[in-house]
C-alpha cells in the first residue's frame, strides 16, 4: 500500500487519482445497500473536510428516489452475469490489504469523499484524506482494536492497520485514512467546530447548488488550486475561479452537469459571451418533427466577439482579423464586419433528418439562420448570391448558378441541374450497392434554400427544405410532437445559449434501412445487429447544452443514454464465453 502522501504528491497525479476513485465508485454500483436507500453518506462526510482544501470529491452509490429503478437495473444485471464476485471486497481493501481490512468489510458502505489539503509543514506539498462511511462507527472501532496497532498524536487516538503506512481513525460512522496523524487532527479540529468545514465556503455551496441535486459523484476543484495553476500562465484571465462537477446514474443513463465562475469584470471575452441572449423558446415549433438531431447556436457572432474582446495582444489580433477580412471577402465576397457578423446575430441551427419518410433511412441536411435579435441573414445570401453568380458570369456561356422557384410568401432558389447532376454523381462514386442504398443516400440530393422575411433556410432536400419552410412560417408539425426529441423541449430550453441534442434510437434505425446486410458474413451480421438493437432500445436523447451569466456563473449538461441490461448482457456475454 503506498502512501497517500505518494499518491497525492503532485496535484496531476491527485486528480487522477480522484477521477479513478469515482470510475471505481460507479463500477461498484451493484453492490449498494437498500436499507439505508434515501442516505447520503458521502455528502455528508463533507461536514468534516477541512474548508481549505483544493480538492474535494464525494460519493454517493445510495439511489436518490428518481435513480432507484436504475440501481435495481444495474444490480439484477450484474447478478444475472455473475458478476457479483466482483464485488466481494469493499472499497477500503482495494487500498489496504490489511486483516482490519478484511475485517471491516461487512460494514463498509459504497459512498464516501476524498480531499486534497496543503501539507502543515511544506505549503508546496499535499496530503489526501479519504473518507469511508460505515454502517456503524462503534463495531468499527472495536474491530481496529482488535485487528489493527493504536497510535496516538498529541492525544488524539488512531490506528495502523498493517506494514504500509496507511492510518485510519474513527469518527462517528466514517473511517478517516491517510498517512499524516496531523490530517487527524485537522478533521477532528473541524468536527468540533475549531476549524471550518468546506460545507461552509461559499464558492463551495454555489458550486453544489448550481449542479444536478441527485448527483453520485461530486468534484469540486477550489479557487485555490485554480490560483496556482494561473500562476506562470500567460492567460490567467480566461481561468475560472472554481468549478465543480456532478455525475448522475439515472433511469435512462449518466447525466452530467457543470459549474464554473469568472470575474466578468477581469473578463471582457467572458462579459460578451454572458450577453447572448437564450436560445428562441419556440424553436422547437418552427422545426419540422422526424429529425435525427441538431446543433443549435444562440447568436454567433457574438463568439468572434468575444474572442476580440478576450484577446491580450490587440495588435496581433488586428492582423490575423484583417487578414481573415481580406480571405473571406476575396473568397465569398462578403465582409465579415459589415456582412456575416450582422447577419449572424440571430439563432444558427444545423440539423440533420432521414432522406424518406416512414422508417428513417438515409441523411439529409437543414440549416436555418433565423432574424431574431435583429439579425439580416437573407441580405448576406443576396450578396452572396450576387457575387457567386458575377463570378460565373465572368466565365462566359456558363448558366447562373442558382436558379430562382416560385414560393409562397418567400423566395427560393436551387443550384442549377447540371450541378445537380455532377454534384450527385460525386457524392455517389465508390458507393457499392452491395453495402448501402445508394438511391437513398444520393437520389434526391440537391442545395436548395428559401429567404422567409430575413432569415435564411437551406437544405439538401427538396422535400425537407418544404416542410421546413412550413413549419417555420405556421408553427406546425414541429420537434415539440417528435415522439423522440419532443420530450426534451423543455430541457433545451431553459435559457441555455447553446445546444446539442440527437436521437440515438432513431439514427440506429435510419442506419439499419440505409445499410445493406444481406451479403455480411454471419459474425459481421449479428455484430450489427447487436449495436444496432443495443441504441434502438435508448428512448432518451442524447444531449449536452450550456449557458453563461453575466455574474459570472457558466452551467452546462451533457446526458449520455444508456441500456444498462443489454450493455451489461454485451460485456457478460463476451466475458463469460472467454470463460
Amino acid at each position: 500500500m503506498k502512501s497517500l502522501s505518494l499518491i497525492t504528491r503532485k496535484r496531476g497525479r491527485l486528480a487522477a487519482g480522484i477521477a479513478l476513485g469515482g470510475v471505481v465508485f460507479v463500477s461498484l454500483t451493484g453492490a449498494y445497500a437498500l436499507r439505508s436507500f434515501f442516505a447520503r453518506p458521502g455528502e455528508g462526510a463533507l461536514q468534516y473536510v477541512p474548508a481549505d482544501s483544493l480538492l474535494v470529491a464525494s460519493i454517493d452509490l445510495v439511489p436518490s428516489p428518481t435513480q432507484a429503478l436504475a440501481f435495481k437495473r444495474i444490480d439484477d444485471s450484474l447478478d444475472r452475469n455473475t458478476f457479483d464476485h466482483l464485488f466481494e471486497k469493499s472499497i477500503l481493501e482495494l487500498i489496504d490489504h490489511s486483516k482490519s481490512a478484511e475485517a471491516l468489510r461487512p460494514l463498509i458502505l459504497r459512498s464516501g469523499a476524498v480531499c486534497m489539503t496543503n501539507n502543515a509543514e511544506n505549503p508546496n506539498s499535499q496530503d489526501g484524506i479519504l473518507f469511508l462511511a460505515v454502517k456503524d462507527g462503534k463495531e468499527a472501532l472495536q474491530i481496529l482494536q482488535k485487528n489493527a496497532y493504536p497510535k496516538f498524536y498529541k492525544g488524539l487516538k488512531y490506528f495502523k492497520t498493517g506494514k504500509g503506512s496507511m492510518l485510519v481513525m474513527v469518527m462517528d460512522d466514517f473511517l478517516v485514512l491517510s498517512d499524516k496523524p496531523q490530517q487527524f487532527a485537522r478533521v477532528l479540529a473541524v468536527k468540533n467546530g475549531e476549524a471550518k468545514a468546506i460545507t461552509s465556503v461559499p464558492e463551495f455551496e454555489e458550486g453544489r447548488h448550481a449542479i444536478a441535486e441527485d448527483s453520485n459523484l461530486v468534484l469540486y476543484v477550489s479557487p485555490k488550486i485554480v490560483a496556482s495553476v494561473a500562476k506562470g500562465s500567460e492567460d490567467k484571465m480566461s481561468l475560472p475561479e472554481w468549478a465543480t462537477i456532478g455525475l448522475s446514474i439515472r433511469d435512462g443513463g449518466l447525466g452530467m452537469s457543470m459549474a464554473t465562475k469568472m470575474d466578468p469584470s477581469k473578463n471582457a471575452g467572458f462579459q460578451a459571451m454572458s450577453q447572448i441572449a437564450p436560445v428562441r423558446t419556440d424553436l422547437f415549433q418552427v422545426l419540422p418533427s422526424g429529425s435525427y438531431g441538431m446543433m443549435v447556436l444562440s447568436n454567433p457572432s457574438e463568439y468572434f466577439n468575444a474572442m476580440k474582446s478576450g484577446w491580450k495582444d490587440g495588435k496581433e489580433l488586428d492582423k490575423t482579423i484583417a487578414q481573415m477580412e481580406d480571405s473571406v471577402q476575396k473568397g465569398i465576397g462578403l465582409s465579415i464586419q459589415k456582412d456575416l457578423i450582422p447577419a449572424l446575430k440571430g439563432d444558427a441551427v444545423a440539423a440533420v433528418y432521414p432522406s424518406q419518410d416512414g422508417a428513417p433511412a438515409g441523411v439529409d441536411l437543414l440549416m436555418i439562420v433565423d432574424d431574431s435579435n435583429g439579425a439580416n441573414p437573407a441580405d448576406a445570401v443576396d450578396r452572396f448570391q450576387s457575387f457567386v453568380e458575377a463570378q460565373v458570369a465572368k466565365e462566359g456561356n456558363s448558366p447562373k448558378l442558382f436558379v430562382e422557384q416560385k414560393m409562397v410568401g418567400g423566395r427560393e432558389f436551387k443550384v442549377n441541374d447540371k450541378v445537380e447532376t455532377d454534384m450527385r454523381k460525386s457524392i455517389g462514386n465508390g458507393m457499392s450497392p452491395d453495402s448501402v442504398r445508394k438511391d437513398i443516400l444520393v437520389g434526391k440530393k440537391t442545395v436548395v434554400f428559401a429567404m422567409v422575411g430575413k432569415a435564411v433556410i437551406a437544405s439538401t432536400s427538396q422535400d425537407l427544405l418544404d416542410k421546413a419552410v412550413a413549419s417555420y412560417t405556421s408553427k406546425t408539425n414541429g420537434l415539440n410532437g417528435d415522439p423522440k426529441l419532443g420530450a426534451s423541449e423543455k430541457t433545451m430550453l431553459d435559457g441555455s445559449q447553446s445546444f446539442a441534442v440527437f436521437s440515438l434510437s432513431r439514427i440506429a434505425e435510419g442506419i439499419k434501412n440505409t445499410m445493406v446486410t444481406s451479403k455480411m458474413s454471419a459474425d459481421d451480421k449479428k455484430l450489427f445487429d447487436g449495436v444496432i438493437s443495443a441504441f434502438e432500445s435508448l428512448n432518451d436523447p442524447l444531449y449536452l447544452k450550456g449557458k453563461a451569466s453575466p455574474d459570472g456563473l457558466s452551467t452546462g449538461g451533457v446526458f449520455i443514454p444508456l441500456d444498462y441490461d443489454k450493455l451489461i448482457d454485451i460485456i457478460g456475454g463476451a466475458v463469460n464465453k472467454k470463460h
